[in-house]
C-alpha cells in the first residue's frame, strides 16, 4: 500500500535516497561551485588582489612593521593622512579565533574557504526550517552567487564578503534558540556566530542585516502575544540579549576603540557643518535608480558595468546586484502559493531594503531614515542595501519550491494561482523587454550627455550650449553608445525569457506529475547554477588575479618608482624621525601606495578624521596660487612630488626622472617647534577663518588654539627641541627654554588615547592649528613624552578575553553533554 504522505509525488532514485545521503550530495555540490567560479585561485595558482586589498596593505605598512618589530599592537598609523588611529586600517584582535584558522587553512585559495562557510551556513538555514536538501541547495546558490559577491571580491572588499558569510550562521543561532527546545545550543551558536560577524570588521553589512533580525524578532514577538506564549518568548528574548552581550564583550576590543573614534571621522560629521554624520549628498551618491531595479532579473538592461556601456543614474558601477531569472520565477510562486506568515518577514524586509537602496530616488522614506534613525547616516552607497533584498527574496524563492512540492504531495489542483500566474508574470516581463526594450527605454543618461557636451566644447573652444556641440554629442551617443546598449538589453532580456520558460516548463511538468521530485530539483539546480555562475563570471575581475606567489606586500613593492627610492633615501631628519611627503601627482587623497614607502599627508580610507578632511577642503588648496604652502610647512612636509614646475620660491627641485619631479621645501618646520604667540579660537569655524591665507597665517610665528584657556608664551631664540624617540605609540623630546612657551607638535590631534607628560607629570594637549597638538612648556630643561595607550584597548582586551572564555566554556558544556548522552543512552522501556 502506498505511503499516504508520499502518494502525490513521482519519485526517482534521487528522492529515494536517505536524507543523510541527500545532505552529502548537497554539500558536495556547494563545495564544487565556488571552485568553478574561482578556479583561478583554487586550481590555477592565482591570488585575488583587488584594488582595496592593495590600498589596505599599503596603508597598513607602518602598523605591520611596528607589530613585527615590537610584538605589540601599533594602534596608531604614522604613514597615512599625517597620522591616524589604526583601528580601521589593520587591527589584530587579542583573541585567536576560528576565523583566523579559516584564513590560515584556506588563505591561499581565498575566497573558496569563506565561500564554503557562507554556502553551508545558508544550506543549514533552510534545512533547519524543514526545507528538503536539494531545495536548500537552490537557496544557497541564489544567495551565494549573486553578482555582488564577485564584484566586491574583485574590488578587494574582502571584509565585506567575510561579514556576509557569517550572517546565515547568526540566523541559524536565532532559529535554534527561538524555534526549538535546544536553547543552550541556540544561545551558543547565536553568540558564537555573532562574535565572528563582529570580528569580520564590516559594520555596514552587520547593520543592514540587523533590520532583518529586528523585523523577524518583532514578528515572532507578535506571534507569541497572539498565541499567549509571551512569557516563554520573554525567556527567549532574554537569551538573545545574553548572546548579544557575549558577542559584544568578545569584541569590545576593537569596537570600543572604533566607537570612540567614529565621532571624529567623516562618518561622525564635520565640526564646520555642525552635522552628526555623512552629508546626505555624499551618503546617497550611489543610489539605485528606480528603473535599474530591472537589473535584479535582467543584468545587462542598463548596460552592465561602467567598463561596458552602463547608462544608469549612479556615477559608475562595477555591475548589477543580480537576483536571477530562475529565482525570480520561484519567488513569485512563493509569493502566490506559500501560506505561512513567516514569508512576510522576508517579503517585508526585502521590499523595505529595496526602497532604502533607492536613496535620492525615494526621498520620502530615505530622508526621514537618514535624519532620524540611529546610524543610518553613517554609511554610504545605498545600492548596497540590495544585498539584503536579494537574500530575502531568495528565501521566498526557496519557500516557493518547497510549497510547490507540498501541494503536489497533497495532490492539490490549484494550478492557476500556484503555477500559471507566476509563470505568466515572469514571461510577460521577458516578452516585453525582449521585443520592446528599444521603445521602452531611453538608453541615455542626461548627466552623461552633459559630460560629453562639455568635453566636446572644451576640445573645440566652444560653449556646451552651442548647437553644433549638442549635435555632435547626440551623434556620438546615437551611433556609438545606444546600439551597444540596445544590443546588451535585448540579449539579456532574451536570456531571461529563455531561462524563465525552461524553469516554467520544469514547474509545469512537475506539477502535472510528469517529472519526478529529484529530477525536478536537479533540473532547477543545474539551471540556477548556470544562471548565477555565468553572470557572476562576467563580473569576476580577471585583472585582480595575480600569480599566487605574489602577496599584497609584493604587489605594492612592484609599484615602487625611482622617485620613491630617492625619497626613501632622503626622508629621515637629523633627529631620526621621517619627514612627510605630499605626492601631488599620484591622486594623493585616494591612493595609499606612496604611504607604503614613506609618511604621506594623503592615503586611502573611507573613515578619515573629519577635521583633517576639513583642512583639505578649506585650507590646503586655498589661496591665489591654489596650494597653501603654510599648511605644508606645519605638517612637516619636506618633499612634494609633481609632474611640472611649482610656482613657489621655497620649493627647490632636487630630483627629476620618468616624467616625475621632487621639490624640497626649504622652509619646512620641524616635528616640534615653539611659537611666539597664541590666538584663541572660540569655534572650529573661527579657527579655519584665522588660518586662511587671506589672514596671513604663519604657523612658525603663532598658533591657533581652540580653547578659552589663557596660554603663556613668548619669543625665545635660544629654545631648543630634540626628538629622541618617534614611533607609532611614543614620541619623546628633550626641550629647553629660558621662559615658559607653547610648543606645537606636528602630529594629528586625537584626544582618545594620546597623553602628554612633562618630566613624568601629565599636561593638557590642546587642539592646535585645527588638526595638530600643542602643549604649554615651563621654563627650563624638560623631558616631554607623548604616549598612545587608550583604555579602550587595554580594558577592551581583558573584556574580550572574558567574553570569549565564557563562550568556549558554554561550548564545552554542550560537547560534554553530547558525549555523555552518546555513551550513556537512556534505558529502553522493557514494558
Amino acid at each position: 500500500m502506498a505511503d499516504p504522505v508520499q502518494q502525490g509525488l513521482k519519485h526517482d532514485f534521487i528522492s529515494r535516497l536517505s536524507t543523510n545521503r541527500q545532505h552529502i550530495i548537497a554539500v558536495l555540490v556547494l563545495l564544487v561551485l565556488p571552485i568553478i567560479l574561482f578556479d583561478s585561485t583554487v586550481i590555477g595558482g592565482k591570488r585575488l588582489m583587488g584594488h582595496d586589498t592593495v590600498q589596505w596593505r599599503a596603508g597598513a605598512e607602518s602598523i605591520i612593521e611596528y607589530r613585527q618589530q615590537t610584538g605589540e599592537e601599533a594602534l596608531w598609523a604614522t604613514n597615512m593622512f599625517s597620522g591616524m588611529p589604526a583601528y580601521v586600517i589593520s587591527y589584530q584582535e587579542a583573541v585567536y579565533h576560528i576565523d583566523d584558522l579559516i584564513s590560515q587553512l584556506f588563505g591561499a585559495i581565498f575566497p573558496a574557504g569563506q565561500y564554503w562557510v557562507l554556502l553551508i551556513g545558508v544550506y543549514l538555514f533552510f534545512v533547519l526550517q524543514g526545507i528538503r536538501p536539494l531545495a536548500a541547495v537552490l537557496g544557497a546558490i541564489f544567495i551565494g552567487f549573486t553578482t555582488y559577491i564577485p564584484i566586491i571580491l574583485g574590488a578587494g572588499h574582502n571584509s565585506k564578503f567575510v561579514a556576509f558569510a557569517f550572517i546565515p550562521w547568526v540566523l541559524n543561532g536565532y532559529w535554534i534558540l527561538s524555534k526549538t527546545d535546544k536553547r543552550l545550543l541556540g544561545l551558543f551558536l547565536f553568540a558564537f556566530a555573532l562574535t565572528l560577524e563582529f570580528r569580520a570588521g564590516h559594520p555596514q553589512v552587520t547593520y543592514y542585516f540587523v533590520y532583518l533580525m529586528v523585523i523577524w524578532w518583532l514578528f515572532d514577538t507578535y506571534q507569541a502575544y497572539k498565541w499567549e506564549r509571551f512569557k516563554d518568548w520573554s525567556k527567549v528574548t532574554g537569551l538573545l540579549m545574553v548572546g548579544l552581550v557575549l558577542a559584544l564583550a568578545a569584541n569590545l576590543q576593537p569596537y570600543w576603540s572604533i566607537f570612540e573614534y567614529t565621532p571624529y571621522t567623516i562618518r561622525g560629521g564635520s565640526a564646520l557643518a555642525g552635522d552628526g554624520g555623512l552629508s546626505l549628498e555624499y551618503a546617497f551618491r550611489w543610489s539605485q535608480g528606480i528603473g535599474e531595479m530591472l537589473t535584479l532579473i535582467i543584468p545587462g538592461i542598463y548596460g552592465g558595468s561602467s567598463s561596458e556601456v552602463y547608462w544608469g543614474l549612479k556615477p559608475g558601477t562595477s555591475g548589477p546586484h543580480y537576483f536571477g531569472a530562475v529565482a525570480f520565477l520561484l519567488a513569485l510562486i512563493g509569493l502566490f502559493a506559500y501560506r505561512k506568515k513567516r514569508a512576510y518577514v522576508f517579503l517585508g524586509t526585502g521590499v523595505l531594503t529595496a526602497l532604502f537602496s533607492l536613496g535620492f530616488h525615494f526621498p520620502l522614506l530615505n530622508r526621514f531614515m537618514f535624519n532620524y534613525v540611529p546610524y543610518f547616516n553613517k554609511f554610504r552607497t545605498p545600492e548596497m542595501w540590495l544585498i539584503v533584498t536579494v537574500f530575502c527574496f531568495s528565501v521566498l524563492a526557496v519557500y516557493g519550491v518547497n510549497e510547490l512540492i507540498e501541494q503536489v504531495k497533497k495532490d492539490r489542483s490549484n494550478t492557476f494561482k500556484t503555477v500559471w500566474i507566476p509563470i505568466g508574470i515572469a514571461a510577460v516581463i521577458g516578452l516585453l523587454f525582449t521585443f520592446s526594450s528599444h521603445t521602452l527605454l531611453s538608453f541615455e543618461n542626461p548627466e552623461q550627455r552633459d559630460r560629453i557636451e562639455q568635453q566636446i566644447a572644451r576640445q573645440n573652444n566652444l560653449s556646451p550650449d552651442n548647437p553644433q556641440v549638442q549635435q555632435t554629442a547626440s551623434q556620438y551617443i546615437n551611433t556609438r553608445l545606444k546600439p551597444q546598449r540596445r544590443e546588451m538589453a535585448k540579449e539579456d532580456s532574451t536570456r531571461y525569457l529563455i531561462l524563465v520558460l525552461i524553469a516554467g516548463g520544469l514547474v509545469v511538468l512537475f506539477y502535472k506529475q510528469k517529472l519526478s521530485t529529484g529530477l525536478f530539483l536537479i533540473g532547477l539546480i543545474a539551471l540556477a547554477s548556470y544562471d548565477m555562475v555565468s553572470i557572476g563570471g562576467r563580473y569576476t575581475n580577471e585583472q585582480a588575479m595575480v600569480p599566487g606567489y605574489i602577496d599584497p606586500a609584493d604587489y605594492v613593492e612592484r609599484q615602487k618608482l625611482p622617485v620613491d627610492d630617492y625619497l626613501v633615501d632622503h626622508i629621515i631628519s637629523e633627529d631620526g624621525y621621517p619627514y612627510r611627503v605630499f605626492p601631488l601627482d599620484r591622486n594623493p587623497f585616494n591612493n595609499a601606495v606612496p604611504a607604503y614607502f614613506y609618511p604621506s599627508i594623503g592615503g586611502y580610507t573611507g573613515a578619515k578624521l573629519s577635521y583633517y578632511q576639513d583642512m583639505i577642503d578649506e585650507l590646503l588648496f586655498a589661496g591665489p596660487s591654489g596650494l597653501n604652502v603654510t599648511i605644508l610647512d606645519m605638517l612637516n612636509v619636506k618633499y612634494i612630488t609633481a609632474g611640472r614646475e611649482l610656482p613657489f620660491d621655497q620649493f627647490t627641485e632636487v630630483y627629476q626622472g620618468d616624467n616625475r619631479r621632487v621639490f624640497e621645501n626649504t622652509q619646512v618646520l620641524p616635528k616640534a617647534f615653539f611659537v611666539d604667540s597664541v590666538a584663541n579660537a572660540g569655534s572650529a569655524q573661527e579657527a579655519i577663518r584665522m588660518m586662511h591665507p587671506d589672514n596671513r597665517f604663519d604657523p612658525s610665528k603663532y598658533a591657533v588654539v581652540e580653547s578659552a584657556d589663557p596660554i603663556e608664551t613668548s619669543n625665545d631664540p635660544a629654545s631648543s627641541t630634540v626628538v629622541t624617540r618617534y614611533d607609532n605609540r611614543h614620541i619623546y623630546l628633550e626641550v629647553n627654554r629660558s621662559e615658559p612657551g607653547f610648543m606645537v607638535l606636528s602630529e594629528i590631534w586625537y584626544p582618545e588615547g594620546w597623553r602628554a607628560y612633562i618630566d613624568g607629570s601629565e599636561t593638557p594637549i590642546y587642539k592646535t592649528n585645527y588638526i595638530l597638538r600643542g602643549i604649554e612648556v615651563p621654563a627650563g630643561a624638560h623631558t616631554i613624552q607623548f604616549r598612545f595607550n587608550p583604555r579602550s584597548y587595554t580594558v577592551g582586551a581583558k573584556v574580550a578575553w572574558a567574553g570569549n572564555i565564557i563562550q568556549w566554556l558554554l561550548g564545552m558544556v554542550l560537547l560534554a553533554g553530547f558525549i555523555w548522552r552518546k555513551w550513556n543512552p537512556p534505558p529502553e522501556d522493557e514494558s
